[in-house]
């Protein structure tokens, strides 16, 4: 009799448990933010090292195409040599509410410097260099207004190190692989190295 009203006691509980789970969790789906459709404009430095001008767009509630460039240019007795960092791929909201967001994503992104470009800061280079990452992040973002959000990302980094060096700055693990080498990061990144702010219309 004793072992019926405990179990009876522990069954109504688990069934208030329940309930109360189920119901923040349709209160946080039905206070998050409503995101299809919306693009966004901002500055990134994504795993990586692909840092620059950031474009996000979300063709559903859940899924987000996203891209960043930076492209540095020298110019030396007329003559043009150029630099190209950029990164591009997708986010997948694990988690939303008002106020943050919960992503995991896929990129990749490519580092390129031309020989004229080397050759001002090694004089014997002979080729330009592509550099390669992959990188599979997990990024927080908060929001800050309706229409303005900073974050940070972490995760997995494959960095895929040329013979002529990094030509990407990429921080945290994996990102100091040396030349002619692939480095491995989990825990890529770094709060300040992957900061990110986005302003979305």
């Amino acid at each position: 009799m004793i072992a019926d009203k405990k179990a009876a006691l522990i069954a109504s509980h688990l069934a208030c448990v329940c309930v109360l789970v189920g119901a923040s969790l349709v209160a946080s789906s039905a206070h998050a933010r409503e995101m299809d459709g919306r693009f966004g404009i901002g500055l990134e430095q994504s795993l990586g090292g692909a840092n620059g001008l950031a474009l996000r767009y979300f063709t559903s509630e859940s899924l987000a195409l996203q891209a960043t460039l930076g492209v540095d240019m020298t110019i030396v007795s007329g003559d043009i040599s150029a630099g190209v960092r950029a990164s591009a791929g997708l986010a997948f909201q694990l988690a939303r509410s008002e106020h943050a967001h919960l992503s995991v994503g896929a990129r990749l992104t490519v580092g390129y410097r031309s020989l004229g470009a080397l050759q001002i800061i090694d004089p014997t280079a002979t080729t330009s260099d592509v550099h390669l990452a992959i990188e599979l992040p997990i990024g927080l973002e908060v929001w800050l207004a309706d229409n303005l959000s900073i974050g940070a990302a972490t995760g997995i980094l494959i960095n895929i190190v040329p013979d002529g060096g990094s030509q990407l700055a990429g921080t945290g693990a994996g990102s100091d692989a040396p030349p002619g080498s692939v480095g491995i990061g989990i825990g890529a990144g770094s709060v300040t190295g992957t900061l990110f702010i986005f302003y979305y219309f």
